[in-house]
């Protein structure tokens, strides 16, 4: 059975970039028995359209189970007058009704023997290491100035929890992850838009990546693949590729970026699986 892995798509109808990883993504030869996707798959604007072009895409070339869960990028519900959760919990779920998907934030996906598991994730900011310069004051304030220069991270002024903190966020999702990945005995790979350790974030010692790194997950995430975990772990987020040991997991960020588009295909169809890597830079 061939997977197709997918991350960081940031589709956007009305970027020429965009339209290019779609077209070779549809492009791919190979029969593939499942496509999955890791979050941030499209830019969700004044509403889902980029969604309705990647997804109509997707279902024109694969005539097979399709899996997804989102990422940060599109739960910015103040961009469209929408919780957060309510991007989460009911538009995302109807979507995938809409295109005969699976959404994995909701029910796991089992093709032939393998079972896919997944989830958004989010942060706790339990990867936030203290006395480097950089405060939980300042992660809650989403602004940090280096060099007199101020970087931002998005996610404070975009997305809209109605109250609930980042750390209780994190905490369900990853509790529902682990009832979900837990009852499952046989052959499993399982999916996070979000890093389960701080070594996958890929980012090099600099202060910008002390302030980013907090942003990128959390070690209750790593800790159920430490218990749970199946054969892989795929996920993304970060834009820069690392790889990581979790428990018998091997944990791999795919790394793909805005002008960079990088895709895994996983065979499993003999003992050992094979994993095939792939990159398209459009720079």
């Amino acid at each position: 059975m061939k997977s197709l892995i997918l991350t960081d798509i940031h589709y956007q109808q009305n970027n020429p970039v965009s339209r290019k990883k779609l077209k070779d993504i549809m492009s791919i030869k190979d029969n593939i028995n499942a496509v999955i996707l890791c979050g941030d798959n499209a830019e969700l604007s004044e509403n889902e359209s980029n969604h309705f072009f990647l997804f109509e895409g997707l279902r024109k070339r694969f005539d097979c189970p399709i899996g997804f869960v989102l990422g940060n990028h599109e739960l910015w519900g103040k961009n469209i007058g929408i919780h957060s959760e309510e991007l989460l919990n009911k538009l995302f779920l109807d979507l995938a009704d809409k295109y005969n998907l699976t959404y994995l934030e909701n029910e796991n996906l089992v093709v032939e023997n393998m079972t896919f598991i997944g989830t958004y994730g989010h942060y706790d900011y339990s990867f936030l290491k203290k006395g480097k310069g950089v405060t939980i004051e300042d992660l809650l304030r989403g602004a940090f100035k280096i060099n007199d220069k101020q970087i931002k991270w998005g996610d404070r002024f975009y997305m809209d929890w109605d109250g609930k903190t980042d750390k209780e966020v994190c905490e369900k999702l990853v509790k529902g992850f682990e009832q979900r990945i837990s009852k499952i005995e046989g052959r499993k790979i399982s999916i996070s838009h979000m890093i389960p350790r701080q070594s996958l974030n890929g980012y090099g010692n600099s202060l910008r990546g002390e302030f980013l790194t907090p942003y990128g997950g959390s070690k209750m995430l790593g800790d159920v693949l430490e218990k749970h975990g199946g054969e892989y772990h795929f996920c993304g987020h970060t834009h820069a590729q690392a790889s990581v040991k979790i428990g018998k997991t091997t944990a791999i960020n795919l790394g793909s970026d805005y002008n960079i588009l990088r895709y895994i295909i996983s065979d499993s169809s003999k003992k050992y699986k094979t994993l095939r890597y792939y990159e398209i830079d459009y720079n």
